[in-house]
Order: structure tokens, then sequence, then C-alpha cells
């Protein structure tokens, strides 16, 4: 059986626990690792005990560097990249957001890879997110383009920062997660405003049909007005998930996990049916063999990979100036609320985890104008009528 010891060390605060084998090549011992949790060490130790049994050594990135006694913020980084590998693998983040992760994280490793994690403190990750914000918001001055916010990209930055101090802490590297409790700055000024009143909708599926992607775009809009599906559940949805004796559709949101099943709205059925019968009979026309299930796609019911060439062209052309696709989801919460549904309601419907995330989808201080001023007037006219009354008894 292959040697390993884990040696004890004291430290200002708390242990640490020192990992240590006998390289069966040379003979010698060497260096592993180093973490502060007990319990994490002995798993270690067995996990590499277990390595060297079958005739393989640990690979440098899974050893930390020699005269390194503590974790490095780069060695914790890798930790986390492992586990988004993981999550991508088992289908709990999109292809999409494990890119955005490497993305935002590779300009924090630039200047952190090698530092301490115990040496990054609080005050250390605040000014950098404050640092982010201020160079961002000097380049958008720069741009002329003063009204953007620049806070997004420093909360982006910090949401990967604390990715990784809590993979640091899961892993026994930390004692406690300096970076948990820091706030995002302020996105107020970044939040979308539009949504668009049953009017602009059809103005706006009136526009799809006349364009070169009608055969699915109007069926895009729809899905998104109607269903509140963001692109992502537009692109990937298949026929499958759609039971149209029954009227009933599935959407899964990749992004949270959420699956959630409606009941066939009205115009999104007849786009739907649209749809069905045109790929059918182009493909019994053109002899085109069928490869997939997904609605939105090529003939031969492979996927597209995106329909922003298509929206672009739209919104150009039509004049839908500073119109998103992504904001037909806050079209249908809103439109939702004004519908008479509660908070609640519109927030399983949408797919959201939280009630505060519908909360900003949806433009309360729009819907809010109507109804409580209605109730209030028509409280109004009951008294008046009331007084009405009395007045006529006391003649």
């Amino acid at each position: 059986m292959a040697t390993v010891t884990i040696a004890t060390r004291s430290l200002k605060k708390g242990k640490a626990y020192v990992i240590h084998f006998n390289n069966p090549e040379t003979d010698r011992k060497e260096y592993h690792k180093t973490l502060r949790r007990k319990d994490l060490a002995q798993e270690e130790a067995n996990r590499l005990r277990t390595l060297l049994d079958s005739g393989r050594l640990p690979t440098k990135e899974t050893r930390q560097p020699k005269q390194q006694s503590l974790p490095t913020f780069g060695q914790a980084a890798l930790l986390c990249r492992d586990e988004w590998d993981r999550k991508l693998g088992e289908g709990k983040i999109s292809q999409a957001s494990h890119a955005g992760y490497g993305y935002l994280l590779a300009p924090v490793l630039k200047g952190w890879k090698h530092t301490l994690l115990h040496d990054l403190k609080e005050e250390t990750i605040r000014d950098y997110r404050i640092g982010i914000a201020a160079q961002t918001k000097a380049k958008l001055v720069a741009k002329g383009e003063k009204g953007k916010n620049c806070n997004v990209l420093a909360n982006r930055r910090l949401f990967v920062i604390k990715q990784v101090f809590a993979q640091a802490a899961k892993q026994g590297l930390i004692e406690k997660n300096i970076a948990r409790d820091i706030p995002y700055l302020s996105e107020k000024a970044s939040e979308r405003k539009k949504a668009q009143k049953p009017l602009e909708i059809e103005k706006l599926l009136a526009a799809a049909h006349q364009r070169r992607a009608k055969h699915y775009l109007p069926l895009a809009i729809l899905l998104a007005v109607e269903h509140g599906c963001s692109t992502q559940e537009v692109l990937s949805l298949k026929w499958a998930n759609v039971d149209l004796a029954e009227n009933h559709i599935t959407f899964h949101r990749t992004k949270n996990g959420v699956t959630r099943t409606h009941r066939i709205m009205p115009r999104t059925r007849k786009a739907l049916e649209a749809r069905l019968e045109h790929v059918t009979r182009h493909r019994e026309k053109r002899g085109v063999a069928t490869k997939g299930d997904f609605v939105i796609g090529n003939m031969d019911g492979t996927p597209f990979r995106s329909i922003k060439a298509a929206w672009e062209g739209l919104c150009k052309d039509h004049d839908f100036d500073d119109l998103h696709f992504h904001d037909h989801r806050h079209t249908y919460c809103t439109n939702m609320l004004k519908a008479g549904c509660t908070l609640k309601e519109t927030n399983v419907m949408i797919g959201h985890k939280t009630l505060r995330m519908t909360d900003r989808y949806s433009h309360l201080e729009g819907v809010l104008e109507d109804g409580p001023q209605d109730r209030l007037a028509a409280r109004y006219a009951m008294t008046g009528t009331e007084n009405s009354r009395s007045e006529a008894a006391d003649t």
C-alpha cells in the first residue's frame, strides 16, 4: 500500500493539515496538498492512496507547489472550474453559461492567480468590484454612452469570485467565506422597461408575417409573449413537448432547471399547427429525411443555433427601435398582471424561482396605476350613492 501521511500544523487561526506521499518512482517524500479541515484532508489522503496504488501519480494541476503552504486563488479557481464542468455534463448549466463563467473568471485570475486565499480580504474584493465599475464608466463616457449602467460587469465578476470562494470553503481551503455577504452594486439603471401592449404585439406579428422567416418567427414571438419563453426555451422546444390533442405544452429552462406546463394559447396553437403543416408538406415535397424533433429549426428537424439575424432584421426594417427579444418576457409578466393574475401565479407560469425576479420582470408601477384607483373610484361612487339615498330619505 502506498505511503501517504498527514501532518498537523498550528496556525494563528485554527490548524492546517499537510499531506505528503512517497513517490514510488523516486522513493522520495513529496508534498501534495494542504487543507484546513481534518475530514477533508483524510478524504483527500484516501483518494491519493488509491491513486498511487493503481500505479498513477497525482498531476501538477491537482497538487500545490512545494513551497506553497496555503492554497492560492488560482488553485481554488481550478476546483471551481471542475465543478462547472460537472454541472455542464449534468445539464445543470448551459454551454453558454459555462463559457460565460470562464470568460468572466479569466481577467480575475490574471491578477489573483498566485495570491493566497488568506491574503484576499473582504475590502480587497469590495475595492476590486468598485474599480471595475469605475473603469467601465470611464469607457462608456469615452464612447458617449453615459446612460448605460456601469455596474453590470462589476457584478458579474463578483459573481464568479463568490463562486470560487464558495468552492474553496466547500473543499476546506478556507475557514470563512469572506465573499459570501459582499453585496452586488445596483443595476437599477440597466433594467429593461420594455413591455408591449396587445396592439403593439399585433403590429409586431403582422410585420413578422411579411418576413422571409414567416414560417417560424411569428411562432417564436407568440411563444415568448403568450407563454413567457426565453430564447433558449424557444430554440430547445421539441414536438415531443407539444400535445395538441390535450392542448398542453411543456417548457424546460436550462438556466434554472425549472420545468413548466401551460395550456396552449389560441394564437400559439394556430401558429404551431401552421408550422407543423408547413414542415410536413416541405418534407414530403422535397423528400427531406427527419433528423431531429425541434419545433423552431431546420426542415429536417435539427435546431437553429440562433434566431438573432431574423429578429434583428425584423426590428431594423420595421422600426421596432430598442426592442430585444428578451423583452417579451417582460411583456408576458406585465400583461399577466394586467389581466388580473397574481404575482405568485405569474411567477409559476414564467418559471422564475423567486417572486423577486418576477417582480423585476413585471412593471408594477404601470400595472398598479389602474387597479387600486379604479377600486377607490368605485368606493367613492358607492359612498356618493349612499349619501344620495340618505338625503332622499331625509326629505
